[in-house]
C-alpha cells in the first residue's frame, strides 16, 4: 500500500467532496502516523461511520470526527470488532482523522450520508429545503414510528399540493405552520388536514400559501396500523410581488407610491393572512379602476380614505367596497377621485378560505389645474377673479367632496354661459348672488340652477347678468355618487357704459339731464337680481318722444311716468304710456306725441321669469 504524508494535516486532507457513500482505506504507523480526509454536507444528513476491525492485537488507531475548525466532535479507538457510529449533522465541512496509537494499522472506513429519518417533532423534522417544484419521499409510519414530519420553505406565494400514497393502510396528512416559532404544534397551527381510511389510501391537500416555512406530518389513520407511503409535494409559484408582505392595517400598508398608470401586485390572502392593505397617492384628479382576480375563492375589496389620519378605518372612511359572489372570483370597482392618499384592502370573502390573487390598479389622470380644491362654502370659494372671456376648470365632486364653490366678478354687464360636463354621473349646478353678503345661500339668492337627468351628464345655465360678484356651486346629483367634471364659464361683455346701475325707484333713478337728441344705454334687469331700472330726463319744450328697449334674452315692460305730486312713488294716474312685447323679437317701444315740457321718468322691468340685458334709447322725433 502506498504511503503519503500529504494528508497529515487538515489543510492537506484528502477531499471526498460532497459526501454520499465513500470508502476510505489507508495506513498509519511508524512511517505515516496520521491521515485526514475532508467531506462536506449540503444539508442536514444522517452521517454513519463504519470502522472495520483490526485483527492484530498489537495495533490500534484513534478515529476522530472534527468540525470545520478542527475541533473534535467524536472520538473512537479501533479494536477487534467493527465500530459503527450514526448521528445527524447539519450542513458544513467536516474532517475524519486516523491517528496511530500503536503498531502498524491498515484501516478501512466507510462514510455515508443519507437523508435524516423524519422526526416526530418540528425540531427533528426532515428538512427538504426550498421547495420550488416537486419533491417525493418514501418512508414508513406505524406502531414503532407513529408519525413523520417534513420541513420545507417556499420563497414565493404559490399553490401547494401535498399527496400521500399509502401502500397497505389508511393515512393522515397535515399541513402545519409554527406561527409562534416555539417548536410546538399549538392550537390553530394545523392549517389543513386530510385523512383517507379506505383504499386506495390517497389523502391530499391542495391550498394556496404565502411565503414561509411549513411542515407536513404523515401518520397512519389508525394508530394500530403500519404502512409504507410515498409523499409527493408540488409547489407551483405564483410569481408574487417582492417582500415584504402587505401589512394588515393601514399603518403598515404596502406603499405603491404615486400612481398615474398601472400598478400590479400578486399576493396571498386567507387563513394565514386575513387582510392585505395597499397605500397609494394620486397627484391629480383621476379615475381609478381596481380589479382583484383571485385563483381559489372570492375576495372583498375596499377603497379607503383615512380622513382623520389615525391609521384606522372609521365609520364613513370606506369610499366603495365590492364583494364578488360568482364563480369568476373577480372583484372590481371604478371610482373618480380627487388628489390625495388612499388605501385598498383585500380580504378573502370567507375567513376560512385562502386564495392567491392579482391586484390591478389603473389610475387615469384627468388633468386638473393643480389648484387647491374649491371650498364647499361661499366664504371659501375658489376665486376665478374678473371674467370677460372663458375660464375652464377640471375638478371632482362626490362622496369625498360634496360641493365645490367658485366666485367670479363681472366688471361689465354680460351674458354668462356655464357648462359642467361630468364623466360619471349627473351634477346639480347653481348660479348664486350673495345679496346680503353673509356667506350663506339664503332664500331668493339662487339666480338659476340646472340638474341633468340624462346620460349626457351635462348641466348648463345661460344667463344675462349685471356687473357684480357671483358664485357657482357644483354638486353631484346623488350624494352617494362621485364624478370628475370640466366646468366652462364663458362671460361675454355686453358693452355697458360703465355708469352706476340705474336705481330701482324714482328717488334713485339715473338722471340723464335735459333730453335734446338721442340717449343710448346698455343695462340689465331681472326678477331676482335687478327688478327695475329708472331713468330721469327733462324736456325744455313740448316734444314727440320715441322710446325703445331691445332685450337680448327676454321681453321687458317699458313705462313713461310723471311724478306729478313729487312723492317719489308711481301713483294712480301718473303712468303716461307703456308697452310690453310678447313675441320673440324682445323689442318694446312706443312714440308719445305732444309731451309737454317737464321732468319725466322711464322705467324698464322684466316680464315674469325674465333676466335680460337690454339696449335702451330715447329720441325726440
Amino acid at each position: 500500500m502506498s504511503i503519503s504524508n500529504k494528508d497529515n494535516t487538515l489543510r492537506g486532507a484528502r477531499n471526498l467532496g460532497r459526501l454520499g457513500t465513500r470508502r476510505i482505506n489507508g495506513y498509519v504507523g511508524s512511517r505515516d502516523r496520521i491521515d485526514f480526509a475532508k467531506f462536506t454536507l449540503g444539508e442536514v444528513r444522517e452521517l454513519s461511520l463504519s470502522i472495520g476491525r483490526i485483527a492484530n492485537r498489537a495495533s490500534s488507531a484513534r478515529i476522530t470526527l472534527r468540525d470545520a475548525r478542527g475541533a473534535i466532535i467524536r472520538s473512537f479507538n479501533t479494536g477487534r470488532r467493527n465500530i459503527t457510529f450514526r448521528d445527524d449533522f447539519g450542513p458544513g465541512t467536516y474532517f475524519i482523522g486516523i491517528q496511530q496509537i500503536k503498531g502498524e494499522v491498515n484501516y478501512k472506513i466507510t462514510a455515508a450520508a443519507r437523508p435524516t429519518e423524519p422526526g416526530e417533532r418540528l425540531d427533528t423534522a426532515r428538512d427538504l429545503g426550498v421547495l420550488t417544484g416537486t419533491s417525493i419521499v418514501s418512508e414508513a409510519v406505524g406502531t414503532t414510528d407513529p408519525s413523520d414530519i417534513y420541513k420545507f420553505t417556499i420563497n414565493d406565494v404559490g399553490n401547494l399540493q401535498a399527496r400521500v400514497n399509502s401502500i397497505s393502510a389508511g393515512s393522515r396528512v397535515e399541513l402545519i405552520r409554527d406561527l409562534n416559532n416555539n417548536g410546538l404544534i399549538d392550537s390553530g397551527e394545523v392549517i389543513a388536514s386530510e385523512v383517507d381510511s379506505f383504499a386506495p389510501f390517497q389523502p391530499s391537500i391542495v391550498t394556496d400559501l404565502p411565503q414561509g416555512t411549513y411542515y407536513v406530518r404523515v401518520s397512519p389513520s389508525n394508530p394500530s396500523n403500519s404502512t409504507q407511503y410515498e409523499l409527493t409535494l408540488v409547489n407551483t409559484p405564483f410569481g408574487g410581488s417582492p417582500p415584504p408582505d402587505p401589512g394588515n392595517i393601514l399603518a403598515t400598508a404596502r406603499n405603491l407610491g404615486a400612481v398615474a398608470g398601472t400598478v400590479t401586485a400578486r399576493e396571498y390572502v386567507g387563513v394565514l393572512d386575513g387582510l392585505d392593505a395597499y397605500r397609494f397617492t394620486l397627484n391629480d384628479l383621476s379615475n381609478i379602476q381596481v380589479s382583484v382576480q383571485a385563483t381559489s375563492t372570492n375576495t372583498q375589496i375596499q377603497l379607503v380614505r383615512d380622513v382623520n389620519g389615525n391609521g384606522l378605518i372609521d365609520n364613513g372612511e370606506v369610499i366603495v367596497s365590492e364583494t364578488n359572489f360568482s364563480s369568476t372570483n373577480l372583484s372590481r370597482f371604478t371610482q373618480d377621485l380627487p388628489a390625495g392618499t388612499y388605501f385598498i384592502t383585500v380580504a378573502s370573502r370567507n375567513a376560512s378560505a385562502s386564495t392567491l390573487y392579482e391586484l390591478n390598479l389603473v389610475a387615469t389622470p384627468f388633468g386638473g389645474n393643480g389648484q387647491p380644491d374649491p371650498g364647499n362654502l361661499l366664504s371659501s370659494a375658489r376665486n376665478l377673479g374678473p371674467v370677460a372671456g372663458t375660464v375652464n376648470v377640471k375638478e371632482y365632486v362626490g362622496v369625498i367632496d360634496g360641493l365645490d364653490a367658485y366666485r367670479f366678478t363681472l366688471n361689465d354687464i354680460s351674458n354668462v354661459q356655464i357648462n359642467v360636463q361630468a364623466t360619471s354621473t349627473n351634477t346639480e349646478i347653481q348660479l348664486v348672488r350673495d345679496i346680503n353678503g353673509n356667506g350663506l345661500i339664503d332664500n331668493g339668492e339662487v339666480i338659476a340652477s340646472d340638474t341633468n337627468f340624462s346620460s349626457t351628464n351635462l348641466s348648463q345655465i345661460t344667463r344675462d347678468l349685471p356687473v357684480g360678484t357671483y358664485f357657482i356651486t357644483v354638486a353631484s346629483r346623488t350624494a352617494s355618487a362621485s364624478t370628475l367634471y370640466q366646468m366652462s364659464l364663458v362671460a361675454t361683455p355686453f358693452g355697458g357704459n360703465g355708469q352706476p346701475d340705474p336705481g330701482s325707484t324714482i328717488p334713485t333713478a339715473r338722471n340723464i339731464g335735459v333730453l335734446s337728441n338721442t340717449f343710448l344705454a346698455k343695462e340689465h334687469v331681472s326678477v331676482n337680481v335687478d327688478p327695475s331700472d329708472f331713468y330721469q330726463f327733462t324736456l325744455n319744450s313740448t316734444a314727440n318722444l320715441q322710446a325703445r328697449v331691445q332685450g337680448t334674452s327676454g321681453n321687458t315692460i317699458i313705462e313713461l311716468i310723471r311724478d306729478s305730486n313729487g312723492n317719489g312713488l308711481v301713483d294712480s294716474g301718473e303712468l303716461i304710456r307703456s308697452d310690453t312685447n310678447f313675441g320673440s323679437s324682445y323689442l318694446s317701444s312706443f312714440i308719445q306725441n305732444g309731451l309737454a315740457a317737464g321732468t319725466y321718468f322711464f322705467r324698464v322691468t322684466p316680464r315674469p321669469g325674465v333676466a335680460t340685458n337690454y339696449t335702451v334709447d330715447f329720441a325726440l322725433v
